[in-house]
């Protein structure tokens, strides 16, 4: 079974941007953040959503979705433990949302 950490930011990404995913402070994955349909009328229209997966160099694997639109940017990521401890590797996982300047 997975653990999923969520989050999100208020500030849409005008220029997209980037979410730096940390295990124990030391940064070892970026996922981009999509710039969000801006000519969209209503939110439904302006979502833009980016899906990765990876692994860290101990074989854990991670599966990130992350959606940006005209309200901010959301994030969910699932993580599955190697030796099947997931709620401990959670602990140390942090996530950090660095938008693109204009």
């Amino acid at each position: 079974m997975s653990r999923i950490i969520t989050g999100n930011d208020c500030l849409p990404p005008i220029s997209g941007g980037y979410l730096s995913i940390k295990k124990e402070g030391k940064e070892f994955h970026i996922a981009s953040v999509p710039s969000f349909v801006s000519g969209a009328d209503r939110y439904h229209d302006s979502v833009l959503e980016n899906d990765d997966d990876f692994k860290d160099k101990e074989g854990n694997q991670f599966v990130i979705s992350i959606w940006s639109s005209n309200v901010g940017v959301d994030w969910k990521l699932s993580l599955f433990a190697k030796n099947g401890d997931d709620e401990t590797l959670a602990k140390h996982i942090d996530m950090e949302y660095q938008s693109n300047d204009y």
